[in-house]
C-alpha cells in the first residue's frame, strides 16, 4: 500500500498505474530497498546492545502514529529485520523477498513462487505490524508449519525485542491467552477462527447470567465484569498460502460444537438405517449425483424407508429418520476410507482433501460421523451439539489489515478481490525456474498408470535422481506404494499416518535416489533440500499420479522441484478410472480406454478436454462458495432485523 513515498496507504504504488488483473511489484520500490541495503550496512557495525537500543527506539517510533505506517519507519524495520536475521541464522534478504516484504506490508496478496523464501519474507511484514502494538496473528494451513516458522522466526522475533506465541489447537483457555497477549501468534488458519467462536460463546454466556450472579461472583472473589476470552483482537493477519486458506478451505463454515446433543438417537437406529440402506436399489430408491457428490432419496425410496420404519418408536430419533437414511446412503456410497477419513484406534477420522492431513478432532455433523462409524463397525460416538458458526470470508473481515502470500495466486486473483477486497501482486523470482514440464502421460487404468509410474520411479532412482511422487488420497499412495515394493524399489511414505516423522522423511526426500510417495501434505510449505549427487542428477522429479480438480494445487506439487533456481522436473499422470474423469466425464474415459495401446497408456493427447475438466470443477467450487456467502449475509440480515425489534 505504498501510494505515496510517506505513508503505507495504497498497493498501486508497488506495481505503478492500475491495471486489470494481476501486476508484477515494479521497480518503483528499488529506492526503498536500496535504502535498507544502506540503513542494513550501518546497523551491522552495532553491537548486540546498541542494536537492541536502536530497534527498541523504532518501535517506539511507530506505536506512536495512530494509523499510517510511515515509509521511512517500515525501511528502517526491514533493515532491522534483516539484521537480526543475519545475526541469528547467517542468512540475508534477497532483493526480490524485500519487494514481497513492501507488498504484503502494504496489504496485498502476494504471489511468491515455492522455494523463494516465503517464511523469512513472512517476518518482514510481521516485525513492522507487531511494532504498531495491536498483535500479529500468522495463519498457515496446518499446525506442523506452525510449529516449524514459529520455531525458526523466534530467536529473530527475540533479538528484535518482540514476544511471540504458538497457538495449541484444543489447547486451555489459559495457554491460549497467553499465545494471543504476544507481539505475535502463530497457528494454523481454521484455529484462529475456532478461537473467535468459542470467545463469542463466552461473551453470550456473560450477557445470559441471572439476576444477582454478578453479585455472588464479586463475593467469591471474583471480577465481576471478568469475561474468560482468549483473543485480545484482531488489528493485523498475516495468512500464509493464502489461496488454501481463503479459498479452498472456505467451502465450508467453521462449526464450533461440543458436548452431547440434548436430544439423542438410539444407538441401534443407526445400525437399522444402515440395513435399510443395503436393501435399497440405485435410481429405484435413491440417486447419486457424483459431480455435486450428493444424494437423495426418490419418493419410492421415501415410501420404502417408513415402511421399513413403521412400528418403531419415533422418540428415539433426534432427527428426522430420512436424515437418517441418507446419511447411511452416503456414508455407504460416497465417503471412502483411506480417501475420506481413516480408521485408527477403532476411530473414524476426517482426512482434510486439501491437505491431505488427518483431523483426529473433527467430526461430521448432523448424524453423518455416527453413519460412517457404524459403516466400519467401531462404536457410533455421541452426536456433538452445534454451538457457533462462521464462514471464512466474514471471519477475515473483522481485521483492521489483511495480508497474504502464496505461490498460487494467480488463479484465484478475481475470487480474492470479490470476497476479500485484497489485491494480487507478483513478486518476481530470485533466480530463473530450470524446473522441465514434462508431457501429460494417460491411461486406459490406475493399474497400468501405477505400473508406469513405478518403472520410470525406478530407473530415475538408478541413475541417483531423486523422486517424489504425489497422490490425491492415501488409498492412492498405500497402491502405489504396494507396486514400488512388489518391484524391488525402496521408497518411503508420507500420508498423514506418520506425522511424528513428516520432518525426517521431507529431509530425507532430497537425497540422490530416494523415492518418497506422499499425499497433498508434500504439496504445499514443504522445502525439500538437495544433495550435490542429486543435483549432478538432474534434481528432483515429481510424479503427480493424478490430476487434483483444482488446478492450483497441481502448481504447489510441481512447484516441490526447481526450487530456487535448481534444476528439477515434472510430470503428470491421469487414467480413466481418476475420480475426476469417471464423476464428471464417462465419456472422456471411455474415449481414453479405446485409445489406449498394448501397454495400457493412451496414444492421443488428452490433456485439453482433462484441462477442461479441472476449469469446470473449479467453478462449481466456486458456485458452492458464493452461495454459502450469500445464505451467511441473508442470515446475518435477519438475526441484524431481529435484533432491532427486540
Amino acid at each position: 500500500m505504498l501510494r505515496s513515498r510517506h505513508t503505507i496507504t495504497s498497493y498501486r504504488g508497488l506495481t505503478g498505474q492500475p491495471k486489470r488483473g494481476m501486476q508484477t511489484v515494479s521497480q518503483s520500490t528499488g529506492q526503498w530497498i536500496e535504502q535498507v541495503r544502506n540503513r542494513g550496512r550501518q546497523l551491522a557495525a552495532l553491537d548486540d546492545r546498541s542494536f537492541r537500543a536502536v530497534a527498541g527506539q523504532c518501535r517506539d517510533r511507530i506505536r506512536t502514529r495512530d494509523q499510517a505506517i510511515l515509509v521511512e519507519n517500515a525501511v528502517e524495520s526491514f533493515a532491522l529485520t534483516g539484521e537480526a536475521l543475519r545475526r541469528v541464522t547467517g542468512m540475508s534478504y534477497y532483493d526480490v523477498q524485500l519487494c514481497g516484504g513492501f507488498a504484503l506490508a502494504a496489504g496485498t496478496i502476494a504471489e511468491i513462487q515455492t522455494g523463494e523464501g516465503k517464511t523469512i519474507t513472512t517476518a518482514l511484514p510481521t516485525v513492522l505490524h507487531a511494532w504498531s502494538g495491536g498483535g500479529v496473528h500468522v495463519a498457515t494451513t496446518n499446525e506442523y508449519l506452525s510449529r516449524r516458522d514459529h520455531d525458526e522466526l523466534r530467536p529473530v522475533y527475540a533479538m528484535l525485542g518482540l514476544s511471540v506465541g504458538l497457538l495449541q489447537p484444543q489447547g486451555p483457555t489459559d495457554e491460549k491467552t497467553q499465545a494471543y497477549g504476544c507481539d505475535i501468534t502463530y497457528g494454523p488458519g481454521y484455529e484462529f477462527g475456532f478461537d473467535f467462536l468459542r470467545d463469542q460463546l463466552a461473551l453470550r454466556a456473560r450477557h445470559r447470567r441471572r439476576l444477582g450472579d454478578e453479585f455472588l461472583r464479586s463475593l467469591q472473589g471474583f471480577d465481576a465484569g471478568e469475561i474468560s476470552v482468549a483473543q485480545r483482537g484482531h488489528a493485523f493477519a498475516i495468512i500464509d498460502e493464502a489461496d488454501s486458506v481463503l479459498i479452498d478451505e472456505a467451502t465450508t463454515p467453521l462449526i464450533l460444537s461440543g458436548g452431547k446433543s440434548r436430544a439423542a438417537t438410539a444407538p441401534a437406529l443407526y445400525q437399522f438405517a444402515r440395513r435399510v440402506t443395503l436393501g435399497l436399489n440405485e435410481n429405484r430408491d435413491y440417486v447419486i449425483d457424483t459431480v455435486k457428490r450428493t444424494i437423495r432419496l426418490t419418493a419410492e425410496g421415501w415410501k420404502v424407508i417408513h415402511e421399513a420404519f413403521d412400528g418403531r418408536p419415533a422418540g428415539q430419533l433426534a432427527r428426522p429418520w430420512s436424515q437418517l437414511v441418507e446419511n447411511a446412503l452416503r456414508a455407504e456410497f460416497m465417503l471412502r476410507r483411506d480417501v475420506d477419513y481413516v480408521v485408527r484406534d477403532d476411530q473414524v477420522m476426517i482426512v482434510d482433501q486439501n491437505t491431505g492431513r488427518i483431523h483426529d478432532e473433527r467430526k461430521w455433523s448432523g448424524g453423518l460421523h455416527q453413519a460412517v462409524e457404524v459403516k466400519e463397525h467401531v462404536e457410533a460416538t455421541a452426536e456433538n451439539e452445534t454451538h457457533a458458526r462462521i464462514t471464512r470470508q466474514r471471519y477475515i473481515g473483522f481485521y483492521d489489515g489483511v495480508a497474504g502470500l502464496t505461490g498460487t495466486a494467480e488463479d484465484s486473483e478475481s475470487e480474492l478481490r470479490e470476497f476479500y477486497r485484497l489485491p494480487v501482486v507478483r513478486v518476481e523470482t530470485h533466480r530463473p525456474c530450470q524446473r522441465k514440464q514434462l508431457p501429460l502421460r494417460c491411461f486406459d487404468s490406475c493399474e497400468n498408470k501405477f505400473d508406469a509410474i513405478a518403472d520410470d520411479a525406478a530407473g530415475r532412482s538408478r541413475r541417483g535422481q531423486p523422486v517424489l511422487i504425489g497422490t490425491r488420497t492415501i488409498d492412492e499412495s498405500k497402491q502405489l506404494s504396494g507396486r514400488l515394493a512388489a518391484k524391488g524399489i525402496a521408497h518411503v511414505v508420507l500420508n498423514g499416518l506418520q506425522d511424528d516423522e513428516e520432518a525426517s522423511i521431507v529431509a530425507r526426500a532430497g537425497v540422490a535416489g530416494t523415492v518418497t510417495v506422499a499425499t497433498n501434505m508434500a504439496g504445499r510449505g514443504t522445502d525439500i533440500k538437495l544433495d550435490p549427487a542429486a543435483l549432478a542428477a538432474g534434481g528432483l522429479h515429481v510424479a503427480a499420479a493424478e490430476m487434483h480438480a483444482c488446478r492450483r494445487v497441481d502448481r504447489q506439487l510441481a512447484g516441490r522441484a526447481g526450487r530456487q533456481g535448481d534444476p528439477g522436473s515434472c510430470q503428470f499422470y491421469a487414467s480413466a478410472e481418476d475420480e475426476m474423469v469417471r464423476a464428471r466425464a464417462p465419456e472422456l474415459a471411455a474415449e481414453m480406454v479405446a485409445a489406449a495401446g498394448p501397454t495400457g497408456e493412451c496414444r492421443k493427447d488428452f490433456s485439453a478436454p482433462l484441462r477442461r475438466l479441472q476449469r469446470h470443477a473449479e467453478a462449481d467450487a466456486l458456485t458452492q462458495r458464493q452461495r454459502m456467502v450469500a445464505h451467511d449475509d441473508w442470515v446475518e440480515s435477519v438475526q441484524s432485523s431481529l435484533a432491532k425489534r427486540a
